[in-house]
């Protein structure tokens, strides 16, 4: 169903970009910090941006919101980079969305899960329903981000829905990942989270991801395009060593939160971050000159 073109797209550095607030209305969207933002991106080499996902606070947004930042992505950066909009973990909104993403333009759309009460399911066949009712209205491709632990065995039957081109996957099970890829192959395009942990990324690279989702590079690109690279050609030695240099953001985003580290960094360097929505709580003073410390060590390389 879908082109190889597409699929190598996917087998990149996602991206997850932060949604810009108004500086002093965090109910309004700052629409040029996000064109800002998006150049930024692909003017630096990125050529995967998800948008309004976790990192960009999804839960906070309204549906006009998630079509607006998704139109205004598309328009700004759609032609050098695969822009992903997403869907949030209801039918009656996503379906709606799915539409209007796909006449904007949009190719992949990543797809939240279900919950019920805020909790995973305990049986998963309606999650596989709800993905499969999904796929029948989808025009677009849908990226399933797995935050439910899903077992190797569900991967395998979402692999069914002919509008599911891949899986982002969190990590938190990556056994039950290493099995699904050796399950299902190469009919789905695996994506995971890397963690800034030395070995982290080589062993999900040798588990058979084909990309990592990444949220540093909304202001440290290079760094983690860099560990792409090195994870294609196996060059372990040089991708922990990246790892290692941005450990300690990573430990700064778990200490301050995931949006509001971020938007913090965006700051530092120039570009748009801002306030984020309660309840996410912005980053403290502390964390602030805790980041700018890092950030200027960070300028000054790291040796190969």
């Amino acid at each position: 169903m879908f082109s190889d073109t597409l699929r190598k797209r996917l087998m990149h550095v996602h991206a997850y970009a932060v949604t810009p607030f108004a500086p002093d209305d965090v109910m309004r969207l700052n629409i040029e910090g996000l064109r800002k933002n998006l150049a930024f991106l692909v003017e630096n080499g990125v050529r995967v941006i998800v948008v309004c996902g976790g990192t960009g606070e999804v839960e906070m947004l309204s549906d006009d919101e998630l079509l607006g930042v998704a139109t205004v992505a598309l328009e700004v950066v759609g032609g050098r980079a695969l822009v992903i909009p997403t869907v949030p973990d209801n039918l009656k909104r996503a379906i709606p969305l799915l539409r209007a993403y796909a006449k904007a333009g949009a190719e992949v759309v990543l797809s939240m899960p279900p919950y019920i009460r805020h909790r995973v399911p305990e049986d998963l066949e309606g999650v596989f329903r709800y993905y499969r009712v999904l796929g029948d209205a989808a025009e677009v491709a849908l990226l399933p981000y797995n935050t439910q632990g899903w077992p190797a065995a569900f991967m395998g039957r979402l692999a069914e829905v002919g509008r599911v081109i891949g899986v982002k996957d969190p990590c938190h099970h990556p056994q039950n990942l290493f099995e699904a890829i050796r399950l299902v192959g190469d009919r789905l395009v695996w994506i995971g989270n890397k963690r800034h942990q030395e070995g982290a990324l080589r062993g999900r690279f040798e588990a058979g991801i084909q990309g990592f989702t990444a949220g540093l590079i909304n202001f440290i690109p290079k760094y983690e395009l860099e560990m792409m690279e090195a994870g294609v050609r196996r060059d372990w030695d040089w991708l922990t060593a990246l790892q290692r240099a941005v450990a300690p953001l990573e430990n700064l985003r778990d200490r301050y939160g995931d949006s509001a580290t971020l938007k913090a960094g965006l700051d530092l360097v120039g570009l748009a971050g801002g306030p984020v929505r309660p309840p996410r709580v912005d980053a403290p003073e502390e964390g602030r000159r805790a980041l700018r410390a890092e950030l200027e060590r960070l300028g000054e390389g790291i040796e190969r």
